[in-house]
């Protein structure tokens, strides 16, 4: 009986102090107190990013080949990328073929432009090219707008938004695909 009770104890501590939940992306995203994910670093990432209809899930296709990356049960590390910090998924699964049936659907929710997308809150997201160079820009209603980075001669593009509107996706040809939290 006294197993059975510590056994059941422990599995109740681990549920209650949070130890056996998931991370999703916005968890992991703000315990490493970063704006931006690099998903999957790849020059080989054709086509825009795609978003599941639940934003659990981003999707590219990479060598012809399209792969979805889970965005729950992840693990992101810190690293450093035109500037600020950002995150890097690090969880080996996270990833799976995209199936034939997903794909449209995926495509469906998916909110594309190549460098300007805007919430129906007002939030504005820009890839703005200047020269050779890329500055990603955000600019909430009402505020200025404010760039976040520039690029030293990558060109990023591809902007897609979720379609809960929390996160746009892009890619940035030298780098792969990310995203960033916007609300």
């Amino acid at each position: 009986m006294k197993t059975y009770c510590i056994i059941f104890l422990t599995i109740l501590t681990l549920n209650v102090c949070g130890q056996s939940k998931p991370n999703n992306l916005n968890s992991e995203m703000t315990r490493l107190n970063t704006e931006t994910v690099l998903i999957v670093q790849s020059q080989a990432i054709d086509e825009y990013p795609v978003w599941s209809p639940k934003s659990d899930f981003i999707a590219c296709n990479i060598e012809g080949k399209w792969y979805k990356f889970r965005l729950t049960n992840i693990e992101l590390t810190n690293t450093k990328w035109h500037g600020p910090t950002i995150g890097v998924l690090t969880t080996k699964d996270a990833y799976s073929e995209l199936t034939n049936k997903e794909q449209p659907e995926f495509e469906k929710v998916s909110k594309f432009n190549p460098r300007e997308l805007k919430t129906k809150d007002g939030t504005k997201v820009e890839l703005k090219m200047k020269e050779m160079s890329v500055s990603l820009v955000l600019t909430k209603k009402g505020e200025k707008p404010k760039i976040l980075w520039t690029s030293g001669g990558e060109n990023c593009h591809s902007l897609v938004l979720s379609p809960d509107e929390n996160y746009v996706a892009y890619l940035c040809e030298m780098t792969g695909l990310l995203i960033m939290k916007i609300k």
